[in-house]
């Protein structure tokens, strides 16, 4: 249940993705969606800060400052597809732990790194679209609470494009710290946990 992502002025990004098994929670994971094809339109990271994150239990386990790298691909006559690369940190929060096999303590560092690619959808591009198509996009706080209010606004895929036909089959993310477990977080399957 990675992230429990708000809507708001934008969907924040929760696509389909592939979760490639190649994640070794051991030392923090690889993940590298698959790519696209077509022309890609899109080539942007900024970084996501104050992004509660939730487990399995419902709670906000930790807060992810994440760095995200977005491509946008245009696959012609109208259909466009999105890569998402994630890597970044988090810290824990009191409560039970992202898998709910225990609990885990305040204040655990640890770093992640995951991602997703949606599917081939029909769309329109933006045609003056809030944020640059290429660059360093800056940071944005997301503000969310524990109950997973995140009210900032921030770039995704739908800041250039305008559709209604992604969807989401698939998704995956790895936590890794450097004493208190591994978590590998996917829509196919969770493995391993964060306690202590």
């Amino acid at each position: 249940m990675k992230k429990i992502l708000a809507l708001g002025a934008f969907i924040v990004l929760a696509l389909s993705a592939v979760f490639i098994g190649t994640a070794s929670a051991s030392n923090g994971g690889t993940y590298t969606p698959p790519q696209c094809g077509g022309t890609m339109i899109v080539n942007v990271t900024y970084t996501l800060t104050n992004d509660a994150d939730s487990g399995v239990a419902g709670n906000a386990w930790a807060n992810d400052t994440v760095k995200r790298h977005l491509q946008v691909f245009d696959l012609g006559d109208g259909t466009f597809c999105a890569v998402i690369n994630d890597t970044g940190s988090f810290v824990t929060s009191a409560g039970p732990s992202p898998a709910n096999t225990g609990m885990v303590s305040p204040g655990i560092s640890g770093v992640l790194n995951g991602g997703y690619s949606t599917n081939n959808f029909d769309g329109t591009l933006v045609t003056d679209p809030v944020y640059a198509t290429h660059g360093n996009l800056g940071s944005f706080n997301l503000g969310c609470d524990p109950s997973f209010n995140c009210p900032g606004a921030h770039p995704s895929f739908l800041s250039y494009v305008s559709t209604s036909d992604w969807t989401q089959p698939a998704w995956g993310w790895t936590y890794h710290t450097a004493q208190n477990g591994d978590w590998v977080n996917s829509s196919g399957s969770n493995s391993g946990d964060i306690t202590g």
